[in-house]
């Protein structure tokens, strides 16, 4: 599927992505290539989770 949205320098948009690096000004984001933006541009929709552990992370001694 082709989006042809017609998207004008300067108008806001709501890219979903991961955040790979915080720097003190700027934020580094996977678009597919990596983007860096200023921090004052990005907001935070969902907070860190770390993944669930199914076994537990110390092996019981026999």
């Amino acid at each position: 599927m082709i989006d042809h949205t017609k998207v004008n320098r300067g108008q806001q948009i709501d890219l979903k992505s991961e955040v790979t690096r915080i720097d003190e000004d700027t934020v580094t984001i996977e678009l597919g290539p990596l983007v860096t933006v200023d921090r004052d541009k990005v907001r935070l929709v969902e907070k860190y989770r770390p993944p669930n552990r199914r076994k537990a992370l110390v092996v019981a001694p026999d």
